[in-house]
């Protein structure tokens, strides 16, 4: 069994609450609810059978009244007249009498005759009466007005309210004309027959009515609320019997389980039902369990073997991982000490070849056409040559270390002009013309001079070697405000690149269309414009058709000079 407060899986400690304590709490409930509903439902029914009762009993008083009224109209004529002609008895004279004899001798009825304009101070209305009257005087077609209400002592009492009409015999006293006195010497009303002329006002107590509903509702209570108890007990033990103790069992079974016991049983029940057949089913899933549970047991011992060995050929691979990737980074070291002094042997005679051409051109004057014309190719060739050496020197020096930007102040239409500058072996070579426009909008920028003017010199060199002879190279400078870019541009007219190898191009040792062009190079330079593109934190895009020539745009962002006062000053 569960215990109380035991750590559910994945939560805190909840409190046990057993099945037979969630249905008794729920009878519980709806032994109350229903109780309360009887209670009020037989409250109801009583006080309304005790208000008819009670309406029948003054309405049977006021037609008794109404009777003697009526007797007395209409043996007025029987009784002497005085000297003058008056009666010596009328008919309300003698309403009011038996009315007061009546409640005299009544216990606790009380009968009154009243009107909202009355003529003696006794007859005056309380205030029960004037709703009554003033209703009656609103609805013609209402017949009584009553009411269950509480007397000023705080005993309860019915009020019973009933219109009394003029008739032809009612007119001498107080009919036309209004203001004249009749026989008792009051002035007369003016009212027409059929107008109303009071009421009859009946009080009955209610208080014997009203303990008889609470004794009769206190019984019919304790027998409901007995009736209640025992068809919620009979139920609770059936439930008992037949839901929770089998379903402990089953929770029994399952402890079982949970502790690693698979041989568990559940008792059967006399009348296989629903949860017998729960049981058998968990008998059977537990032994299913067992049989699952030991070829695990063998599965994993299994497996675990194979793990072991698994681990030993990974452990060996690993080891010989190691040592290949130590031989790699040893090869790789090795490559680039090659790559770097290789480059920079190959630079230094490079850069003197240069500039002993340069001098020998400035100091001597061609002897013939061949001679200048050597000249030239071996400048450019030079210069190419010296272009390919300072690529892969970059590359080495970059995969070496994390390179840095050195931030100077930059003047961005001086570098394009140095590299226009220094392309003008290669450009004169291939008849190709170089023109360079900088936009007035570029300001001067804090960037690395050096490795921005790689970044063009490469995109220049390469716009040359692709352009048809005679051809043109464009190179443009533009800022843009919002955006805090410097965008520069090379195009030329040469012959293009295929789409399909527009997104490899800037890989290293990738020439894409220059094969067909018959152009000589490594396939450095691009891969080496894109690391220091993306060392400036910038990119680099391509536009280009077969046949339609080439634009490379790159975006960089960069920071503005910021002079201080003293520079302003100056």
């Amino acid at each position: 069994m569960r215990k109380q407060g035991k750590p559910e899986p994945g939560g805190s400690a909840v409190r046990f609450v057993s099945l037979k304590v969630k249905f008794a709490v729920l009878f519980v409930l709806v032994a109350v609810l229903l109780l309360c509903f009887n209670t009020a439902w037989r409250l109801h029914v009583q006080n309304e059978q005790a208000e008819r009762e009670m309406l029948e009993t003054t309405q049977v008083l006021a037609t008794e009244m109404d009777a003697i009224w009526d007797f007395m109209e209409i043996n007025q004529a029987q009784f002497t007249k005085k000297e003058d002609g008056t009666y010596s008895l009328y008919c309300v004279v003698a309403a009011k009498v038996v009315a007061k004899l009546f409640t005299s001798k009544s216990d606790g009825v009380v009968v009154h005759y009243t009107n909202l304009h009355t003529r003696k101070d006794d007859d005056t209305p309380d205030g029960f009466e004037v709703r009554a009257l003033e209703a009656l005087h609103a609805d013609p077609e209402l017949s009584a007005y009553y009411e269950l209400t509480t007397q000023a002592d705080g005993s309860p009492a019915f009020r019973y309210v009933e219109p009394l009409y003029i008739t032809e015999s009612c007119l001498e006293c107080h009919g036309d004309p209004a203001g004249e006195l009749d026989a008792m010497g009051y002035p007369k009303e003016g009212l027409k027959e059929g107008d109303i002329a009071g009421a009859a006002s009946i009080i009955m107590p209610a208080k014997t009515y009203m303990d008889n509903i609470r004794t009769n509702l206190i019984q019919e209570t304790l027998l409901f609320l007995l009736l209640i108890l025992c068809g919620l007990g009979v139920i609770f033990w059936g439930i008992s019997k037949l839901v929770t103790r089998p379903v402990g069992q089953l929770e029994g079974a399952a402890a079982s389980l949970e502790e690693g016991e698979f041989d568990v049983r559940v008792d059967a029940a006399t009348v296989p039902d629903e949860i017998t057949g729960l049981g058998r089913r968990f008998e059977s899933m537990a032994e299913q369990l067992k049989n699952v549970y030991v070829g695990l047991e063998s599965e994993v011992e299994s497996r675990s073997a194979q793990i072991i060995k698994s681990n030993e050929v990974l452990e060996r691979q690993r080891c010989e991982l190691e040592a290949m990737n130590e031989m790699l980074q040893k090869d790789n070291r090795l490559k680039s000490d090659f790559l770097a002094m290789m480059s920079h042997e190959l630079r230094t005679p490079l850069t003197s070849i240069l500039a002993f051409a340069d001098l020998w051109s400035n100091t001597n004057t061609p002897r013939n056409d061949d001679e200048e014309k050597i000249m030239e190719e071996m400048k450019a060739n030079s210069q190419v040559l010296l272009s390919m050496v300072n690529n892969m020197l970059d590359l080495a020096r970059m995969e070496t270390g994390t390179p840095e930007l050195m931030l100077e102040p930059v003047d961005v239409a001086d570098v394009l002009h140095a590299v226009r500058r220094g392309m003008h072996f290669l450009a004169e070579k291939k008849g190709v013309s170089v023109t360079v426009e900088v936009n007035r909008s570029v300001p001067v920028i804090l960037g690395d001079q050096e490795k921005l003017r790689r970044i063009v010199e490469n995109l220049v060199s390469n716009a040359i070697k692709y352009a048809h002879a005679g051809g043109e190279v464009k190179v443009s400078a533009a800022y843009s405000c919002d955006e805090h870019l410097l965008i520069m541009s090379v195009s030329d007219d040469g012959c293009g690149i295929a789409e399909a190898d527009q997104a490899s191009i800037f890989e290293r040792f990738v020439r894409g269309s220059a094969q067909k062009a018959g152009a000589s190079g490594s396939g450095l330079g691009l891969a080496l414009v894109r690391e220091l593109v993306e060392l400036y934190e910038g990119t680099i895009a391509v536009s280009s058709a077969v046949g339609c020539g080439s634009t490379f745009t790159v975006k960089l962002p960069v920071g503005l000079l910021e002079l201080d006062d003293e520079y302003d000053e100056g």
